[in-house]
């Protein structure tokens, strides 16, 4: 009888493979919440993107979260989903911006639109000072 590796399925994204092509650090200026997302927002890691951002905004409701995806350097569709739950969840109480200075997130943003809902800024500087 031969035996096989047989795949497993699960759902924490951390442990799929691929899963390490995305970091995130969580930074605070003031009472600011900046999400950096340094690598590749994709499929597979979107997942992993969009709980960070969902555990920041139901653990900490900071008025304003900056996203940061300067150190992006691929961003699929994935990726904008995983922007839109966020503003969708942050809703009237928190400001959603996002830093898109680079063109691999930038372009996406402006294809679909998305830049027309969601605050976008093109440095990290940038979205942190404005309302000042």
């Amino acid at each position: 009888m031969a035996m096989f590796d047989t795949p497993t399925r699960t759902d924490d994204p951390a442990s799929v493979e691929g899963a390490e092509k995305v970091s995130t650090s969580l930074q605070w200026h003031g009472r600011t919440a900046v999400l950096v997302i340094t690598g590749e927002v994709d499929m597979v890691t979107a997942p992993r993107v969009q709980g960070k951002l969902t555990s920041t905004l139901e653990e900490h409701r900071p008025p304003v979260l900056v996203v940061d995806l300067e150190h992006v350097d691929f961003f699929a569709s994935a990726g904008l989903s995983a922007l839109v739950a966020a503003y969708q969840q942050a809703g009237e109480s928190t400001s959603l911006r996002v830093v898109a200075g680079n063109s691999a997130t930038a372009r996406p943003l402006r294809v679909t639109a998305l830049d027309r809902k969601i605050a976008v800024y093109s440095s990290r500087e940038e979205a942190l000072s404005a309302d000042r």
